[in-house]
């Protein structure tokens, strides 16, 4: 007589957009899949069934956000439940480029954050970053018609090595402006003040962790001439978990990377002061922008493991913490600006700044922003232009 196994259910997540996600998994018998399994997920009174393919796999299109129970029934096998909790978040950035009096292509960007179950061994959180492209159509001084693809990357997968997580939607719909955008047409920017505020990726690495990518946000000052502008700003990365580095101390006889005068060091943030030039080379609706200068960079928060250290040990220990958590770097950047009124412009842009020795982040970091001016008017105060 054969008897009742159990099946065990593996779930790899692919994130979506907004309230909603999809997701795929993979119903598996000691390692084997097991194709033709019945799965069930249910939520309140919604109930969703699919059937696992030849590899095991099954998919479920866009799950609300809430608490969900998967159910895997298969002939010869016990039925198998898991509870789940689906919480998304998300942000991200649309750009406008005017191609006509009535039409515009759209380019998109952003990041989503997917806490998923409770329990082991779904109890992570997804991370991806999304890009896309699409279309605007006006039909009238206020409407306009809209369609767009997008898709959604992470690095890595949180069941399979060497893998990678990818996701493609698209969409139409419709956009209604209460203030129409000037398709089509420049704006005079020249000897203007700026405010602005930009938020998007920070990629840095350690000497013992790879490189990851964390949200970051701040303000800016751009103060504009013809075809330049001084540029200072403040921003702050917030990491989603801890990083972890390793500092050089000759009163520590280990670390986590070994039997070596080292100790371990975690922080949970980076915050910079920049000021710098950026050159604008041509006066147009959309104009490329780049330039560089210096920048002031600061670990937030950094704590020693300092195990088994008297007073004195944990001073030194923690002074040459401070010693490496403060430094001073060279940037670069580039982008796009989109001038959508004399007042108000958006932009995205990359930036990059130099790496420095002895210094708790490794080589180069690396930060994807979008953002928006906002024209606090002229910089030419008491000059009058003779023409």
């Amino acid at each position: 007589m054969t008897g009742i196994k159990a099946v065990a259910i593996v779930i790899v997540l692919m994130l979506g957009r907004g309230g909603g996600a999809d997701h795929a998994g993979r119903v598996t018998f000691n390692g084997l899949p097991v194709p033709g399994a019945t799965v069930t997920a249910s939520h309140l009174d919604q109930r969703l069934t699919t059937v696992t393919d030849l590899d095991g796999v099954f998919r479920f299109p866009a799950l609300a956000d809430g608490a969900w129970t998967l159910r895997v029934e298969m002939i010869g096998f016990a039925a198998a439940t898991q509870d789940i909790t689906v919480s998304t978040v998300g942000a991200g950035l649309a750009l406008n480029f005017p191609v006509g009096d009535q039409s515009s292509i759209l380019a998109s960007g952003g990041y989503s954050r997917m806490i998923f179950g409770k329990d082991p061994p779904y109890d992570f959180t997804e991370h991806m970053v999304y890009g896309g492209l699409g279309f605007r159509l006006f039909v009238s001084h206020h409407l306009a018609l809209r369609g767009d693809a997008r898709a959604q990357f992470r690095w890595d997968n949180p069941y399979y090595t060497n893998a990678t997580t990818i996701q493609a939607q698209a969409s139409l719909g419709a956009s209604y402006f209460f203030i129409p955008p000037q398709q089509g047409r420049g704006f005079n920017t020249n000897f203007n003040w700026y405010w602005g505020a930009q938020g998007g990726f920070f990629v840095s690495k350690t000497n013992t962790q790879p490189y990851v990518y964390d949200p970051i946000a701040g303000g800016h000052w751009l103060i504009t001439s013809r075809r330049t502008a001084l540029y200072v700003a403040y921003e702050q990365a917030f990491f989603l978990s801890d990083a972890n580095a390793v500092i050089f101390d000759p009163n520590s006889s280990g670390c986590s990377v070994g039997a070596a005068p080292c100790r371990d060091v975690s922080f949970n943030g980076v915050r910079r002061l920049m000021f710098g030039v950026l050159a604008y080379p041509t006066q147009k609706v959309i104009e490329p922008f780049g330039g560089g200068g210096f920048a002031l960079m600061q670990i937030l928060n950094p704590v020693v493991d300092c195990p088994g250290c008297d007073l004195s040990q944990f001073a030194q220990a923690d002074d040459r913490v401070n010693e490496t958590s403060s430094k001073a770097f060279f940037w670069l950047a580039g982008g796009l600006q989109i001038n959508y009124s004399s007042k108000l412009n958006v932009f995205a842009q990359y930036l990059m700044t130099s790496s420095a020795s002895n210094f708790l982040l490794l080589s180069n970091t690396h930060s994807l922003q979008g953002g928006v001016r906002v024209s606090l008017g002229t910089s030419k105060e008491g000059i009058t232009e003779r023409h």
